[in-house]
């Protein structure tokens, strides 16, 4: 039989957010709802486990509300036969002075019968080894799993996992910063790991938490992180949720992502065409592309749109008003949660080549921009001594210095008019 466990990470309940007031809010009241989906989605699913990698909430904000609810969540899942596995990341550290030591979730004399036997919250350092059993007490699966004991923990955890000898699939629960990791540089370097910890593993699996980008961490390897549970800012884009784990003894599992946030970021960038001339057909066409956006119907939308090409409203819309209400339009049209429009890379439509024959100084500077632009040896000759370094190529020097030209005349011609009405 294969073990199946969702793989959490990151719930940061009640964590702060970006984003208008209203939207802090509701973000807020997301992070309870996506949980609460997770909870069902395992019950319905006649899951063995939940396997939560760290940051369950962020200790110092943690409220009595949100405390009761979690633990409502959790015995949920245990009366219903479901295991609940977390262990301590640096928001919710395990050592006595911090809260996740006083949740009383820990099984006592109440005996076997109590609903707290299929839980564990692992707060040490040290690895801890979890036998998971199914509804029918028959045993299916191997948890491993090491907590912060810290909010600053420096030590390699995963380092110390131990060989599990084990008919049954093995999994590793940690919260760690792996280096090369994709977005492992936003993250701070706690319980740091390199990708040699686990390419000797025999584990089915590794349920991984801290970064929260949803990926494979480790090419080739069962390594994985879940990502976040819910977007809280507008860097955090996309779909939110978990893995679904099917684990047989003896080889690599593959995830399956399950969707469970009711909240979704996304950043889109829109390149205007010249023929949105007006606030209608702007707001029209921008409406048209979120609306497309809207893949699972009860996810509610929070966007930021960045704005770029050449546009008469563009003198308008750098006005924080005039674009303040193009975004509350656009979000009472789309039933978004917010909108934020960004319009610092549109620009007004401008006549290049008029401009470019006319008899003034930016016709001359475009000129040599272009003739630097056509000879790599003036080009070459123009850059500072220390980009020399910054490059492993000339070729890749050059493809910069190009780029930088173009950005360049596209500067100059926006400031040539900057005093201008639209």
């Amino acid at each position: 039989m294969a073990f199946r466990f969702l793989h959490l990470a990151d719930l940061h309940l009640e964590s702060s957010f970006g984003g208008l007031p209203e939207t802090r809010e509701r973000l807020r009241q997301a992070t309870h709802e996506a949980f609460r989906r997770a909870v069902d989605y395992a019950i319905e699913s006649q899951l063995h486990a939940v396997l939560v990698a760290g940051d369950l909430y962020d200790d110092s904000v943690l409220s009595l509300k949100t405390e009761l609810f979690f633990t409502e969540q959790v015995e949920r899942l245990a009366r219903a036969g479901v295991w609940f596995v977390a262990v301590c990341g640096n928001h919710d550290p395990g050592a006595a002075r911090y809260r996740s030591a006083q949740l009383g979730l820990e099984a006592d004399e109440r005996g076997e019968k109590d609903w707290r036997q299929r839980v564990r919250l692992l707060r040490r350092p040290e690895p801890e080894i979890v036998h998971i059993t199914g509804r029918a007490g028959n045993p299916v699966g191997v948890v491993v799993g090491a907590g912060h004991e810290s909010d600053r923990e420096q030590r390699n955890l995963a380092a110390n996992f131990p060989r599990v000898p084990d008919a049954l699939p093995v999994v590793g629960l940690l919260h760690t910063q792996i280096a090369g990791a994709r977005a492992a540089e936003g993250h701070e370097r706690y319980a740091p790991s390199t990708t040699a910890d686990y390419e000797g593993s025999d584990y089915s699996y590794w349920a991984l938490g801290h970064i929260h980008v949803r990926q494979r961490a480790v090419p080739g390897l069962p390594v994985f992180y879940a990502g976040n549970l819910q977007g809280r800012n507008p860097k955090e884009t996309g779909p939110k949720g978990g893995y679904r784990v099917e684990a047989e003894a003896g080889s690599a599992a593959e995830p399956t992502f399950v969707p469970l946030a009711p909240v979704r970021w996304e950043r889109l960038t829109v390149a205007v065409d010249p023929s949105w001339s007006t606030p209608a057909a702007l707001v029209e066409k921008l409406a048209q592309r979120i609306e497309g956006e809207k893949a699972v119907a009860e996810q509610q939308l929070a966007v930021r749109i960045e704005l770029s090409g050449r546009s008469s409203l563009a003198s308008a819309l750098r006005e924080p008003e005039e674009c303040h209400f193009i975004a509350e339009e656009l979000r009472e049209r789309t039933g978004s949660l917010e909108i934020q429009l960004r319009s610092e890379r549109l620009t007004r439509p401008v006549d290049v080549e008029a401009l470019r024959q006319s008899p003034t100084v930016v016709a001359e500077a475009l000129r040599l921009i272009d003739i630097a632009g056509r000879d790599p040896e003036l080009l070459e000759s123009l850059a500072p001594p220390e980009l020399a370094a910054s490059f492993a190529t000339g070729d890749e020097r050059r493809v910069y210095l190009e780029d930088l030209l173009a950005d360049l005349s596209e500067d100059l011609i926006e400031r040539s008019f900057a005093g201008e009405g639209a």
